[in-house]
């Protein structure tokens, strides 16, 4: 599901914006760094786009200057009528012209953000997969860094994620026990001699394990998926949140989830703000808040692209390639007694492809405003992080069966034949109106610069996508996708599970003991406390299913 939804407004929040005569709901869901735009080349003969590449890993090519004013003045041909009506259905190819240049991204030459560091656990291995590939996360504490290696022992080929941290600090291998420090290099074959080739074979560079450059920043951790690209990696850096997440007048809240459905499914989603007033009815949207959404392109390229509507809210949208899609939504209004405000919100989008219909979603949220129904470090901040993760997660849901159907129907059109779906697109949908603009600027995007889809490591692609064999209960795994993932709400999650276990143990002590007294108000107490205890109990089974399943379906959400 898009990411546009692990959203940081609740639906406390969404109540509460109700009575501004402003259609807070239509709001689309994912941010990052302020919007700097430079202007690029001419890429089409009716009218010019803008490059902006902003703090990005590997800046693609150099722009000219930015001029704001310039900027704002150009006209989108739509608008200004350059288009006649049989032409007025927007189109991949006619979205940003065609592109003479030729040039590709490289998806191999980024920092990916894998995982927030928060989530991590300091004492396990933990295995993920980046553009296909096995690796295996771990913190070195001797040199108190997170590492990232190859999820494969070169003893064995055993996976390493398997093993443990030992008493060393190394990481062990939990087939045979080889370790390995830091760096990758061996540091102990239990079943190698003292003496002669055995006490040679740890020196040897095939005892080592393959590492790839690691690097920590904003609380995410980032891997470079070549092992090779030391030097390249260095002297990049990955993309940064807004300077607003380090402001104290800001809230922010983070989530990560993996997602059964493509990289492309997922980016198309959240590139699409107009599907949150029905698909996320009552929770982050309204349906009878729907309203158009005519949204500009500001800028394009190998980098990404950037576009934003006109009016209030004010959404600003960029896609920095490879996984970043940023949200800013600006919102005027005014208040009792504080009079005027700005409204202030950023969700940042980090969808990283881990295989061939396998997606982890991270969103970064902040605002300015209702800060007291978000966590945070304020005493007056109450609210937890795994509380927030439930009307997260009911984002995620709201779209995830939505986006299982249109991902089989795609499989389904590129089996039929060998053209790229993404050159298909405006003839496998019907595109009429702006509010599809940044969705169709991502598939020409996909199409033109990122040679249809993610430069994947050693994978078939033929194997069975997990969308079109998986079931309804398993899209919509929570625990598996999210809570055994999660800090915060694994640890939660735990903390239900022994208060249900004592609940129910009081309920057999009370029952058991009101029999016991002779006095009849003592029994009375015994048995109220036993049924205060049972209903407990039974409360927090159900509302533990908010960490492990909890079915969707649209027609029954009035």
């Amino acid at each position: 599901m898009p990411l546009m939804n692990a959203t940081a407004i609740t639906p406390q929040v969404a109540v509460s914006l109700s009575a501004i005569p402003l259609s807070f709901n239509n709001l689309p869901f994912l941010p990052r760094r302020s919007f700097n735009f430079d202007l690029g080349k001419r890429v089409s003969r009716r009218r010019r786009k803008n490059f902006f590449p902003l703090r990005v890993v590997a800046p693609p090519s150099s722009a000219p200057a930015f001029d704001e004013e310039r900027l704002e003045q150009e006209e989108d041909p739509i608008q200004a009528g350059e288009v006649g009506e049989e032409q007025e259905e927007y189109r991949v190819g006619d979205e940003l012209g065609e592109d003479s240049s030729g040039s590709k991204f490289s998806w191999r030459d980024h920092w990916y953000p894998v995982s927030l560091i928060e989530d991590l656990d300091l004492q396990l291995p933990t295995p993920f997969q980046l553009l296909g590939r096995e690796l295996v996360l771990w913190f070195d504490k001797n040199n108190s860094e997170w590492v990232a290696f190859d999820d494969k022992c070169p003893h064995r080929l055993a996976p390493l994620s398997e093993g443990r941290i030992d008493e060393n600090g190394h990481l062990q291998c939990s087939y045979h026990g080889w370790s390995f420090d830091g760096c990758g290099s061996c540091t102990r074959i239990p079943q190698a001699s003292t003496q002669g080739p055995g006490a040679r074979a740890v020196q040897s560079p095939r005892a080592c394990a393959t590492r790839f450059p690691t690097m920590v920043s904003q609380g995410l951790l980032f891997v470079w998926p070549d092992e090779n690209g030391w030097e390249r990696a260095k002297a990049t850096k990955p993309l940064m949140l807004p300077d607003d997440f380090e402001k104290p007048e800001f809230s922010t809240v983070t989530i990560q989830r993996d997602l059964f459905y493509g990289y492309d499914t997922l980016m198309e989603n959240v590139s699409d703000p107009s599907h949150i007033d029905f698909a996320h009815h009552k929770v982050t949207g309204r349906r009878d808040r729907a309203k158009p959404l005519p949204f500009k392109l500001k800028g394009s390229g190998p980098w990404g692209f950037a576009g934003a509507n006109d009016g209030n809210p004010r959404i600003s949208a960029k896609f920095v390639a490879p996984c970043y899609y940023m949200n800013k939504i600006e919102i005027d209004t005014k208040l009792p007694i504080v009079g005027d405000q700005k409204w202030k919100i950023w969700i940042c989008s980090l969808n990283i492809p881990m295989a061939p219909g396998k997606t982890r979603s991270i969103v970064c949220s902040a605002r300015n405003f209702f800060r007291f129904s978000m966590p945070g470090p304020a005493w007056w901040q109450v609210v937890p992080r795994w509380f927030e993760h439930w009307t997260s997660n009911k984002v995620y849901d709201g779209d995830m069966i939505v986006l299982q159907g249109q991902e089989k129907f795609f499989l389904s059109k590129s089996m039929e034949g060998s053209d790229d779906v993404n050159k298909q697109y405006t003839q496998i949908t019907f595109t009429p109106t702006q509010a599809d603009r940044l969705v169709l600027a991502f598939r020409n995007w996909l199409r033109r610069h990122g040679n249809s889809e993610p430069e994947w490591f050693g994978l078939s692609t033929n194997q069975p996508l997990p969308s079109t064999v998986l079931s309804k209960r398993e899209m919509l795994d929570r625990f598996e996708q999210h809570t055994m993932k999660c800090s915060s709400c694994k640890g939660a999650y735990e903390a239900f599970q022994g208060w249900q276990k004592f609940l129910i143990s009081s309920t057999v002590v009370c029952c058991a003991a009101a029999g016991i007294p002779s006095e009849i108000q003592f029994r009375v107490v015994l048995a109220a406390l036993a049924i205060i205890c049972a209903a407990s109990a039974y409360a927090l089974h159900e509302l533990q299913k908010n960490f492990v399943f909890v079915d969707y379906i649209h027609a029954k959400i009035d």
